[in-house]
């Protein structure tokens, strides 16, 4: 049995995608290609909040990886996906942008409990958002750009792999696929999903060995 956990924010979760997000995409990759009929048993968990910020969801990280830790796993990997609501000066779950001090720290413990734990982990980037949509909320590229290398400077120090998605986006038409502020439409997270996939299987993050047909 494998287990893929992602956890994260409403992006993670896959607010406004009418197919569920990337998660849910990556779940049903997993699920055509090695479980249905196939004889797989990998299970993927989004475990992504709308707003969630850094600085909460380590206090929920620790209890969400053990309680589906099982004897049984092949493989365990853990997929961070968080950080863009902690850049937003008044973001609506805490009402303040996360200092920095604290924004790394939340990642550095999210990373060593992963790592205490076995497991395969991987972090994925911030990507840039949309300001004219937003509504009062303070969302700047500038400030996400700045968080979303805090993260960097995180994973290089412990040695996590990071999938970079900022720049690229940026000089994409991915904000023109932003149905408010921050949230991608379909298009926008089949997008995601892609270069999540291969981010993945890039770093052996997801070890799916090669599955066995089931007949009948």
């Amino acid at each position: 049995m494998g287990k893929i956990i992602v956890i994260g924010d409403s992006i993670a979760y896959g607010k406004w995608d009418s197919e569920g997000g990337w998660v849910y995409r990556l779940r049903k990759h997993i699920d055509t290609n090695y479980n249905i009929g196939k004889g797989g048993n990998y299970q993927v968990y989004n475990l992504g909040i709308p707003g969630e910020v850094a600085i909460h969801q380590v206090t929920r990280f620790e209890n969400e990886i053990s309680i589906r830790l099982t004897q049984d796993d092949t493989t365990y990997s853990v997929i961070i996906a968080v950080g863009i609501n902690d850049s937003c000066p008044n973001n609506w779950m805490t009402q303040m942008q996360t200092p920095e001090q604290l924004y790394k720290e939340a990642f550095e413990k999210m990373i060593d409990i992963a790592k205490q734990k076995g497991c395969n982990i991987g972090v994925i980037g911030l990507t840039p958002v949309k300001p004219i949509k937003s509504k009062k909320l303070l969302f700047t590229n500038e400030e996400v750009r700045k968080y979303d290398g805090y993260i960097t400077e995180v994973c290089k120090a412990k040695e996590v792999p990071k999938l970079e998605l900022f720049d690229d986006l940026s000089q994409s038409n991915y904000v023109d696929m932003l149905v408010d502020v921050v949230h991608p439409n379909d298009e926008g997270h089949t997008i995601l999903f892609n270069n999540i996939l291969q981010f993945l299987e890039l770093y052996s993050i997801i070890k799916i060995p090669e599955a066995v047909e089931v007949e009948g």
